[in-house]
C-alpha cells in the first residue's frame, strides 16, 4: 500500500475494527441493546467475552489510531495548534486504550464503584474533550495546508454535535447508547475525513 493513504486508511480501520468488535461482542451479550447500552458495557467485569473484547477490540482500534497520530504528525506542518491538536488525539486515543484496562462494573451503573469502575470513567470521561479539543485545533488551523475552509467548517461543525452529544451522556437516558455512538461516529467522520485531506495533500507534493 502507498503510504499518502496512510492517514486515511488507519483511522477507517479503527473504525472498522471498532465496529465489528462491538457488533460480534453484542451478538454474544444476552439481550443486549446498542441504543440503551454504553459501547463499554460489553467489556464490563462479568460480561460475556468482556475480556476478548478488551484486548481484542478496544485496545486494536486504538493502535490504529495512534498509527494515525504518528503518520499525521509527520504529514501536518509544525504549526502550534498542529502539534496541540495531536496531543489532544493522543491523549483520546491512550486514555480509551488505557480504560480497557480497567473496564467498568458490570452494566457499568454500580451503587458502589469498585477502583477500576472509578479509574475507568474517570480516564473516559476527559479522553473525550480531548477528542472535540483536538478536531477544534487542527480544524482551526487547517486552511493553511488544506487550501481550503472545508475542513474547518466540517471541523466546527463536527465539534457542536459532539459537544451536544457529550453532554447528553446521561446513564439514565433510553438512548444513551444511540448517543455514545453518534458521539464516537462525529470524531471518527472528522479523523477519516481529515485523513483524507492528507492523503490528497500528498499526492498533490
Amino acid at each position: 500500500m502507498n503510504t499518502r493513504y496512510l492517514p486515511l486508511v488507519l483511522p477507517l480501520f479503527s473504525l472498522l475494527w471498532l465496529t465489528g468488535s462491538v457488533a460480534i461482542a453484542g451478538h454474544f451479550y444476552p439481550d443486549y441493546s446498542h441504543i440503551a447500552q454504553f459501547i463499554s458495557e460489553l467489556g464490563a467485569t462479568g460480561s460475556p467475552y468482556g475480556f476478548y473484547l478488551n484486548y481484542l477490540g478496544f485496545i486494536p482500534t486504538e493502535l490504529f489510531m495512534l498509527g494515525f497520530v504518528v503518520v499525521s504528525y509527520s504529514a501536518l506542518p509544525r504549526t502550534k495548534l498542529n502539534i496541540i491538536g495531536l496531543i489532544f488525539i493522543t491523549v483520546y486515543v491512550v486514555s480509551l486504550c488505557a480504560a480497557a484496562f480497567f473496564p467498568c462494573d458490570f452494566e457499568c451503573r454500580p451503587d458502589k464503584p469498585t477502583l477500576s469502575h472509578i479509574v475507568h470513567m474517570a480516564i473516559t470521561l476527559p479522553g473525550y474533550i480531548c477528542g472535540i479539543l483536538a478536531v477544534v485545533c487542527i480544524s482551526s488551523g487547517s486552511h493553511s495546508w488544506s487550501k481550503s475552509n472545508l475542513l474547518k467548517v466540517v471541523g466546527y461543525t463536527a465539534s457542536v454535535l459532539a459537544v451536544i452529544a457529550f453532554f447528553n451522556l446521561n446513564p439514565s437516558s433510553e438512548i444513551v447508547g444511540l448517543i455514545q455512538r453518534l458521539f464516537e461516529l462525529t470524531l471518527y467522520s472528522w479523523f477519516i475525513f481529515m485523513g483524507y485531506c492528507l492523503s490528497k495533500k500528498a499526492q498533490m507534493n
